[in-house]
């Protein structure tokens, strides 16, 4: 059974293609999901960061503001240090046991999307990478697209910024077993997932 490390910058398409994964009968582990878990609220994950940020990055409803946070790390590299050292840690314990979980299964494969795999370094229980790709005009264009379609519109400065903190494309290609071309129709992108899981099989 091999587990797969998904990942990509910004409006890659990681998230259609985990779904086309699953579509196929490959399911899988979500990093993003896993990282609003363990700043739930009360959760001991979001009790550190209020404690190292101050009440003013909680919503009245108890919940992590999400836009002050990105808003803050983006003005401050010291603040992202500090929010990445209380989080990394527990995304990716939720991560591991996710894939533990799903290992009981005897699945074929498991897709784990790790959207900073590249920046924060391979996890132990990632067998081989996949890489989302495409070129980053699409990448910046999509990003919009999604900002604006979920009602958090952010500015292409923002969407700028953000790319800026992540791995270059050259970067994450170099720690690619796969590469997945995102820029091509969802159709396509499934026959690429088919190929590269009979090439694996």
């Amino acid at each position: 059974m091999k587990v797969y490390g998904l990942t990509g910058g910004l409006g890659s398409g990681k998230s259609t293609v985990r779904a086309l994964f699953e579509q196929l009968g490959v399911p899988g582990c979500d990093a993003d999901q896993a990282a609003r878990d363990v700043v739930a609220p009360n959760s001991p994950g979001l009790v550190k960061i209020r404690s190292a940020f101050g009440p003013q990055v909680c919503a009245p409803d108890g919940t992590l503001d999400r836009a002050r946070m990105r808003q803050r790390i983006l003005d401050d590299p010291n603040a992202k240090r500090t929010l990445e050292s209380i989080t990394h840690p527990l995304i990716r314990q939720r991560l591991a046991d996710c894939v533990a979980q799903l290992k009981t299964q005897h699945l074929k494969a498991i897709v784990v999307e790790i959207p900073l795999l590249v920046e924060t370094g391979k996890p132990d229980f990632i067998d081989q990478v996949i890489v989302c790709d495409l070129p980053e005009s699409l990448q910046k264009q999509r990003a919009l697209e999604r900002s604006e379609s979920q009602g958090n519109t952010m500015s292409p400065a923002q969407i700028d910024a953000i790319l800026k903190n992540q791995a270059s494309r050259a970067e994450r290609l170099a720690q690619a077993d796969w590469v997945i071309d995102t820029s091509q129709p969802k159709e396509a992108v499934l026959e690429q997932i088919k190929a590269l899981l009979a090439a694996s099989a």
